[in-house]
């Protein structure tokens, strides 16, 4: 099975996180992650210094197409 993943910045002003959602292939959330993010890590991100591949999800191995989105492998351990 096919797995990607996308991310997005939300919540209201002072206080943000990067949500990281891995879909399947008929796009539909089967894991989910939020990292809470401060000013620095906002520019970063938004200014694509880092991506979400560098948050990570638990149990996932992220393999990024952009800053926001990419491929993701499910770990076995």
């Amino acid at each position: 099975m096919i797995f990607r993943y996308d991310s997005k910045i939300i919540g209201p002003n002072g206080y943000k996180e990067l949500m990281i959602a891995i879909l399947n292939d008929q796009d539909n959330p089967v894991d989910s992650c939020c990292h809470k993010l401060d000013s620095p890590q906002i520019f970063d991100f938004t200014s694509a210094n880092t991506g979400a591949h560098d948050f990570g999800v638990k149990g996932w191995k992220l393999d990024p197409a952009d800053h926001y989105s990419g491929y993701a492998e499910k770990v076995h351990e």
